[in-house]
Parts: structure tokens; sequence; C-alpha cells
């Protein structure tokens, strides 16, 4: 792998960054969600679903291609970039102006139409972020893409509770979303070091559809993953007739999958941001590759373990106490996202695998997979059955997708699988007894009592793997020796800097 160093300094700017923005994220849903209904919540639950819908099946990710190319960092190519993405910007925007009617009969909310057509500029105004700070990536450099990420979200942070107060309705989740892009616009322009524009290159933007096509059927599939069990919540009175849920319903099933979502988010963007480069370098040496990718694999896979056993015990009455007692009918739903998305967290790896490669199919063939069984949630919806159903109807899709998108890394790529295998047994052992154990914690009154069995199950699972995984083990041996030599040299240096000044400038 690139210098141990340079990947752990990078770790460090990209995970403080995404600490802060997911924080701030987190934040903001728990000020707004305590402020408004929850049926309030399940509309501004729409909005961001209509939104995303338009983003994800647009998206050429020309931003990772201009990390991947070996010719990403020409001025043309970025140029180019731009202007494809304003286009899309603005077209998808005009779709959501036409289409605001229809969407809100669809999920039987006609009073908030208007809301739809104000949403309608949050594409718009996407398309005019400057993609310099997706071009420094390619040298490690996530310092201007970090303080875009931060100051938008802490901004907009900061006015949410007087907002949500004020307006006390979902109209203050859409103010905030426009407020937030503002942000990040004005910010990636001060940050770029090269100046904004546009231009065409027929062979760049024809490289820039060759390498995305495959995304933007994946984007429909994503879209359906992330989001498509939530539409049918939110439209299935006007689609089915023995259907039983309401937005009061849409909202509770979004705020369980949004509180699984933010660490999950979190850790995707740092995982595909530090070690997308890396792997891209590592590919033209087979066995580099190979050891990167299972190395990554094992870190990866502690990762998801230390979010989602304690999730899966403590998830429920935390839900509770984050975010009050309203919310309690979406305590049972915590345990199936957070499973569900500790497989997510660990799909990345593999699909960051298959992106360093130029492979943009092989994600495509897993979000494929994961999306057969929302068959089952449509017929959830249909048949009147309870939220808990379409929820194991995701895992199942995330337990099927992740070995299917192994098996296309190893036999596209050469990246064998079976050294991946270990960790995700033990990590699997560990879901499966804290299960167990959120089922019996359903009686505990006591905190404390939650907390140790939390901590005991998330301990031993955690020393299972580093114990039974040596290259990890190492890993995390070297990367601690590193994290204490950096800020060991910082300290010192942060030190002699007041002397040197005062030798130099007596007075």
């Amino acid at each position: 792998m690139r210098s141990l160093r340079t990947v752990i300094v990078s770790g460090l700017r990209l995970g403080s960054g995404q600490i802060i923005v997911q924080g701030c994220s987190f934040f903001r849903s728990v000020i707004v969600a305590r402020l408004i209904s929850v049926d309030d919540y399940g509309v501004a639950a729409a909005f961001a679903m209509t939104l995303t819908l338009l983003e994800m099946i647009s998206n050429l990710s020309f931003d990772k291609l201009l990390v991947q190319a070996s010719d990403g960092n020409a001025e043309a190519f970025q140029k180019t970039a731009q202007l494809v993405q304003v286009t899309r910007g603005i077209t998808n925007g005009l779709i959501l102006f036409a289409l605001a009617g229809l969407i809100a009969r669809l999920f039987g909310i006609p009073q908030a139409v208007w809301g739809f057509r104000c949403l309608a500029l949050l594409p718009v105004m996407r398309g005019f972020l400057h993609l310099d700070a997706n071009r420094m990536q390619r040298e490690m450099r996530f310092g201007p893409a970090v303080r875009i990420d931060v100051v938008s979200n802490v901004l907009v942070t900061l006015v949410a509770w007087p907002l949500a107060a004020w307006l006390r309705n979902y109209y203050a989740m859409l103010v905030l979303l426009l407020m937030q892009v503002a942000a990040a616009i004005v910010v990636s322009h001060l940050v770029a070091e090269r100046r904004y524009g546009w231009a065409w290159e027929r062979r760049y933007a024809h490289r820039m559809f060759s390498f995305g096509w495959p995304l933007l059927i994946n984007g429909l599939l994503l879209y359906g993953i992330m989001h498509g069990d939530r539409v049918i919540i939110g439209s299935a009175k006007q689609l089915f007739p023995h259907a039983i849920y309401t937005l009061k319903n849409l909202g509770e099933y979004s705020i369980a999958f949004s509180v699984m979502m933010a660490p999950a988010v979190f850790v995707g963007n740092v995982t595909t941001s530090l070690f997308l480069p890396v792997l891209s370098r590592a590919r033209a040496f087979p066995l580099d590759f190979q050891r990167s990718y299972h190395r990554i694999f094992a870190l990866i896979c502690l990762i998801a373990g230390l979010i989602t056993i304690p999730c899966i015990v403590a998830g429920p009455k935390l839900l509770v106490w984050i975010y009050g007692p309203k919310y309690s009918a979406a305590g049972g739903l915590v345990g199936i996202f957070a499973a569900m998305w500790g497989l997510r967290i660990i799909r990345y790896v593999p699909s960051v695998a298959a992106l360093s490669s130029g492979d943009t199919r092989s994600p495509m063939v897993s979000n494929l997979v994961r999306s057969l069984t929302f068959v089952v949630s449509i017929y959830a919806a249909a048949a009147g059955q309870p939220l808990v159903w379409i929820a194991v109807a995701g895992l199942l899709g995330d337990f099927l997708a992740l070995p299917t998108l192994m098996w296309q890394v190893s036999h596209r790529h050469g990246a064998d699988s079976r050294p991946c295998l270990m960790p995700l047994a033990v990590i699997g052992a560990g879901a499966s007894i804290s299960f167990l154990l959120a089922h019996f914690s359903q009686t505990d009154a006591l905190a404390s009592v939650v907390f140790l069995k939390t901590l005991s199950t998330t301990g031993i699972t955690a020393g299972l793997l580093i114990a039974l995984t040596p290259p990890l083990r190492a890993d995390l041996q070297s990367a601690t020796l590193a994290v204490s030599n950096f800020f060991r040299t910082e300290l010192i240096s942060s030190r002699a800097r007041p002397e040197h000044i005062t030798a130099s400038n007596p007075e």
C-alpha cells in the first residue's frame, strides 16, 4: 500500500471532517424531528427521496473518474465534467418542477406541491459546484473537499434550531437543504486552485458516458435499495387498496433508517475517498492489489462490527432517548437496519476495488441482485403487513448482494475472496449473538445492564477478529505507532515554533 503515514494522515483528515459532517447531520435531524410532527417528518422524507431519485438516476460519477483516470488532471477534462454537471443539474430541476404536482399526489400530500417546486432549485444549484476539490484527491489532498463539507454543514446546523422553531413544519427541512447547497457552492469556489470554467472535449465526454452509463443503471438500483421501501410506504395508500401505512409510519421508518445510515455513510465516504487512490495505484501490481484489498477488507469488517453490534443491542432504547417517545414504534426496526447497513459498509470495499479498475458493472450486478427483494417489500405493502417485513426484505437483499459483489471482484480482477471469509464469519457470529441479547434486553429497565451487554459483545467480537487476522493486527499496531509519531511530531514542532520566532525576533 501507499506510505502508511500518508494514508493515516489523509484518513485522519477525512475522518475528522466526516465526523463533523455526520455529527451536524445527526443533530439537524434530531432538532427538526423534535420540533415538527411525525407526519411532517414524513413529508420531509418525501422531499429527500424525490431529490435523491433524480440525482442518482443521472449520476455519471465523473468526480470519481477525475480521481481514477490517468489523465483526470487535465484542465479540459475537468471543465468538460463541469459543463456536463451544469447541464445535468438544470435538466433535473426542470423535470422536478414539471412533475411536482404528480409527485405530491403520489405521496398523498397535495398541499406540498409548492414545496416540491422549490425543491427543484437544489439540483440546479448543485450543478455549479466547482470540481477542483475532487481533482485534488488524486494526490491524497483531501483538505479542500473536507472544508466544503464541514463549513456548509456547520453553518446550516447553527441555524437549524431557530429556523425549525419558527416554521414548525416540513418547510424547515427544505430551507435547510437550500442553505446547505448554497454554502457548499460558495466554499467549493473559494478553495479551488483552478479558475472555474466550461469546455467541451468530445473524447472526454465520451469517456465520462462510457464510465458512467452502468452507474446510471446502478443509480436507479441504488435508489430502489436506499429509498424504494420508503417510497412504497409513502405511496401505499394511493396504490394498494389493503395498504395500512400512513405518513406517520413513513416518518417512523425514516427515523430508524437515517439513524443507521449516518455512520454507514461516514465510513463509505472515507473508504471511497481514502482507498480509491490507493487501490487505483496498486492495480498495476496484482500481488500488491490483492494484499491491499484483503487488508482493507479486514479493517472495514472491524469498523462495521464496532458500529453494528452496539446498535443492534442498544439501538431501540437510544432512539427513544434521542428523538423522544413519539418515535418509540421505530425502535423495533433499528436492529434490522443496523445489520443491513453493516453489510453495506463491508460492501464498500469490493465496490471501491472494482471502481479502482474502472469497473462500474460489478457494483451494478450486485445492486441488481439486491433489488430483487424489492418485490417482497411491494407484496408486504399490498398485503397490509407490518413495517418490519419491509425492513427484513432489505436485510435479505444486502445479505445476497455482498457475496455477489465479492465473487465479481474475484472473478474479474483476481482478488481472491477466501481470506475475506474469516472476518465475515466473526462479524456475522457477533451480530447473531447481538440479536439474541437485544431480544432479552427489551425487558431491561436499567441502562447499565444494556451498556454492559453492548460493551462485552462488541469487545469480544472485535478482540476475536483481531486475534484471528494477523494482517489486521499488524496494521493496527503500525497505525497506532504512526498516529503516535504523527502527534508527537506535531507537538514538538508546535513547541519549537515560538522559540524559533523568539530567536529571530529578539525584541
